[in-house]
Parts: C-alpha cells; sequence; structure tokens
C-alpha cells in the first residue's frame, strides 16, 4: 500500500521533469522570382537628332513591331549581293540590348529601290560568329520605324506584312468576255477545218466513183 503510495506521488514529479521537444527550425523563405529581362532597342540614324529608345517593359507593341523586323536574321545564311550605294536611301542602324548588355546591331534601308533592305555587319556586340550579309527587309520595315518616331515619306502601297520583302506582283482578274469571245474563235476554226476535210472526202470519193 505505501509502495503504491509513492508510486503516485513519484508519477506527475517525473512527468514534470521531462525535457519539452526542441522547437522545430523556422522553414527557409521561398527565394524571389527572378525580374524578366529589360530588353532595349535604340536606333540611330538619317534626320535623328537623338538616339530614340524603345523599351519591352514600357512600350511593349513598338518594342514587338522593332524586334521583328530584325530578331529573324541573327544567324540566317543569305547570298543576296550588296545593293548599288545610291540605291539604297537613309540608313537607320539598330541596336538591341538585355540588361544593358548590347547584344545585336543591323543597318536597316527602308527606302531602298526594289524594297526594304537590311545589312548583318560581321562584327556583333555580342562576339557571336557570323558573316557579314545582306537581306530583303520586310515591307513593313517603314512603318514600324515610323511607330517609334522615325520621319520618313509617304507610305507605298505595298507597306504592311510580309516577310523577307517579297513584293507580291498583283494578278489581273480574268477578262470572261474576252475568254469567251476566244473560245468561239477557237471552236469556229475548228469547225471550218471539219467543213473542209469532210469536202476534201467528198470530193476524193466521188472522183473514185466516177472513176469505177
Amino acid at each position: 500500500m505505501f509502495t503504491a503510495f509513492l508510486l503516485l506521488v513519484s508519477a506527475p514529479a517525473a512527468h514534470a521533469s521531462a525535457p519539452s521537444p526542441a522547437p522545430k527550425p523556422p522553414r527557409p523563405s521561398a527565394k524571389p522570382s527572378p525580374s524578366p529581362d529589360l530588353k532595349l532597342i535604340t536606333i540611330t540614324g538619317a534626320g535623328i537628332t537623338a538616339p530614340l529608345t524603345v523599351s519591352s517593359a514600357s512600350d511593349q507593341r513598338v518594342f514587338a513591331l522593332l524586334i521583328s523586323e530584325v530578331d529573324w536574321l541573327a544567324s540566317r545564311t543569305s547570298v543576296l549581293k550588296a545593293p548599288a550605294a545610291d540605291k539604297l536611301g537613309p540608313k537607320y542602324t539598330v541596336v538591341t540590348t538585355v540588361n544593358g548588355a548590347a547584344k545585336q546591331t543591323y543597318d536597316l534601308y527602308p527606302a531602298a529601290a526594289g524594297g526594304p533592305r537590311v545589312f548583318r555587319p560581321q562584327a556583333q556586340p555580342d562576339k557571336r560568329k557570323v558573316t557579314a550579309a545582306w537581306f530583303y527587309g520586310r515591307l513593313s520595315m517603314p512603318s514600324s520605324l515610323r511607330a517609334v518616331g522615325v520621319v520618313l515619306g509617304t507610305p507605298g502601297p505595298n507597306e504592311g506584312g510580309g516577310g523577307g520583302g517579297t513584293v507580291e506582283t498583283p494578278q489581273a482578274e480574268p477578262d470572261i468576255e474576252a475568254m469567251v469571245g476566244d473560245w468561239q474563235k477557237f471552236v469556229g476554226l475548228n469547225g471550218a477545218v471539219v467543213v473542209v476535210i469532210a469536202l476534201g472526202v467528198f470530193a476524193i470519193a466521188y472522183v473514185l466513183r466516177r472513176r469505177v
């Protein structure tokens, strides 16, 4: 009886003296997401007193228009010969940068004879290995440059979309009356030939019959 009493008295004391579990270490905070790349396009050239700059952050629409004129030329090859200098018109140099580091540079000729032209220099700011090359520019090049503030002449009839500066020649609609007239002439000519052949066959048959 006395032993049981001692056990009951010592149980709470033993429970109170037991060490409490150590607190769990705090979870590491999630890493902040990296900020998006800041992309810029700078334009210099004829009639531009101070460089024009377009940011991907502040003007996405105009930036997309301009970058579409040159980004497809980064690694392409071309066999196009250099146009005559007096056929190129005013030159505008475009430089693209990412987070302050220059990446690409191109010379744009929106008013070149026969359609816009682009020249890619061999020496690129990012030191990548490319060859100097000429390309047909997109027909939208003049309007894209106007969107950023470049002063050009009056828009031409072919300005707008179209990659690679390919000029589409408009096709004339078919002349139905002329086609019908040609068909009638063809049928009439064939009918006359048939009549002549028939008369010839009839004449030959008549002669052979007389001889018999």
